[in-house]
């Protein structure tokens, strides 16, 4: 694990608890086989109780990681970002690289003849390396809200679900399963949304 000193910098004993309780949250999700995001760890300092729920301790937390990574305290690859990504377009070899990389994609839906269709939607980007293995697990379709879902997703949702719904979803060959029952768990903070 790369702990680079680039910074040499002293902590006061209340920053170094933060950093300390950091890093026993870092030990405890990768050790589970879990990145996190620095969302992901204000909300497990929230969620203990180590700090209240304000853009001002988020804010305080980050600088105080950022700060503690250039001082060699954390872990670069401890925290990721996962909504800024280098674009880069796919490229092989030859054409044989190809063909053995979209034969390893090969998948069959298995939800495809089910009596029931299931989607996960999670309100946060911060919950996604929370239910990204057990959905690709069981390859359900997850989608992450970002909070409030914009008019262009819901409407985009409610068309792929009338597929769905119908047995006719664009992948599919023909009506397989018509009158599925959809089921759309929905993982968020505490407050309870009521879907009509």
């Amino acid at each position: 694990m790369p702990r680079i000193l680039y910074t040499q910098r002293k902590f006061g004993a209340e920053n170094r608890a933060i950093i300390d309780h950091a890093n026993a949250i870092i030990a405890e999700y990768t050790a589970a086989g879990y990145s996190l995001t620095l969302r992901q760890l204000y909300y497990q300092f929230v969620a203990r109780d180590l700090l209240g729920n304000t853009v001002q301790n988020y804010k305080r937390l980050g600088s105080i990681i950022s700060d503690a990574r250039r001082a060699g305290l954390v872990d670069w690859n401890a925290i990721v970002d996962r909504t800024r990504n280098l674009q880069k377009s796919a490229s092989w070899d030859n054409p044989s690289h190809i063909l053995e990389a979209v034969a390893s994609q090969y998948k069959l839906d298995p939800w495809l003849r089910q009596d029931t269709y299931v989607e996960v939607w999670y309100e946060k980007d911060a919950l996604m390396g929370v239910f990204e293995r057990v959905c690709q697990t069981w390859r359900l379709p997850s989608f992450s809200c970002r909070g409030y879902t914009s008019d262009s997703e819901i409407w985009s949702a409610a068309q792929r679900l009338v597929h769905v719904r119908r047995g006719t979803t664009p992948h599919s060959l023909g009506k397989v399963n018509r009158g599925r029952d959809i089921v759309i768990l929905h993982f968020g903070d505490h407050d309870r949304a009521v879907w009509t």
